[in-house]
């Protein structure tokens, strides 16, 4: 028996390692899937009575494809129409471009520079890193796709077999979960959180500007400041670059450097206070957790990092009161 035990945990062990490293090419959109699922669960969860499991799920899946879709699609076709515009204003004199110029090449305009485009490198190289080749991308959303479908429809089930595969009481199988649950939503909603208070900085910094749709240039804000790397900052900086072309330098330096020193660290301050009381961790863990994943599993580490320093912390705390 002792034999067959071994053999068998050797065998698990070799499949887990295999299953790895075929699911680790693909770790950021399995992730996704696994967030997005949990987030619209309890949806899913509503409708699925009504209108049947399946035809609920692919009813979600439509719906988020379109509010993460439809954010860049704006954000493109604002851009070129601005960019439309400040062309026919530099062709008509109204726009000083000497001014934008003088400006750029200052010490002030350098140093803004410079901290936008490490942010933009930043959003680039994530964006690589995630994206990688057409191929690659493809079989990653497909995977995305079926994997989110999937854990709609049989979320359940999963969690089912999760319990009857697991050699542990009931008792400590809800506690594990119980916190894992927590854990997860704890993470994403701080991420909703910042995404709003960055927004209404954003919103309050355009009105005081004199900018027109503020409403709906904070609520796109909100929309953005969900994605990470992404954030409010593709609305307040083209904003600053429109004010110093149309000659209010000052404005424009004044509500990037708002950008770059209020708004932007709003998420180093936010997220390890509202996250660590809400997941009930120490901040200093978070904050590791949150730099750690990122290194590790890439943007979405923000969300994976401090979910498995929690969950470690959990899975101590059950040896100890259990099994110690």
């Amino acid at each position: 028996m002792d034999a067959e035990k071994a053999f068998a945990l050797a065998l698990l062990a070799v499949a887990l390692y295999a299953s790895l490293l075929v699911v680790w090419p693909f770790f950021t959109y399995v992730a996704l899937a696994v967030f997005l699922a949990y987030a619209l669960y309890p949806f899913q969860r509503r409708l699925a009575p009504r209108v049947g499991p399946r035809k609920s799920a692919v009813g979600l899946m439509t719906a988020a494809t379109v509010l993460f879709v439809l954010p860049f699609v704006l954000m493109v076709q604002v851009v070129l129409q601005q960019a439309l515009s400040v062309f026919e204003r530099v062709q008509s004199g109204e726009l000083d471009v000497g001014l934008m110029e003088e400006f750029l090449i200052s010490d002030l305009g350098q140093d803004l520079l410079g901290a936008a485009r490490s942010g933009a490198g930043r959003i680039l190289e994530e964006s690589v890193n995630v994206v990688g080749g057409a191929s690659t991308a493809a079989v990653g959303v497909t995977i995305l796709g079926f994997l989110l479908y999937y854990l709609l429809v049989g979320g359940e089930d999963a969690v089912a077999w999760f319990r009857d595969v697991t050699p542990l009481p009931t008792a400590v199988q809800d506690r594990l979960l119980a916190d894992l649950d927590r854990l997860t939503y704890a993470v994403l909603v701080t991420q909703g959180v910042i995404a709003v208070v960055q927004a209404v900085l954003t919103g309050l910094a355009l009105a005081v500007l004199g900018f027109s749709n503020v409403l709906f240039w904070t609520a796109f804000a909100v929309v953005l400041g969900l994605l990470p790397f992404v954030g409010s900052m593709f609305v307040w900086i083209p904003a600053a670059v429109l004010l110093i072309a149309t000659g209010r330098p000052l404005a424009g330096a004044g509500l990037l450097v708002y950008g770059f020193g209020v708004i932007n660290l709003t998420d180093n301050y936010l997220r390890p206070v509202l996250g660590g009381r809400s997941a009930n961790l120490n901040p200093a863990i978070l904050v590791v957790g949150i730099f750690g994943g990122l290194v590790v599993f890439g943007f979405t580490g923000i969300f994976v990092g401090p979910i498995v320093l929690g969950f470690t912390k959990t899975v101590v705390a059950v040896v100890a009161d259990e099994y110690a």
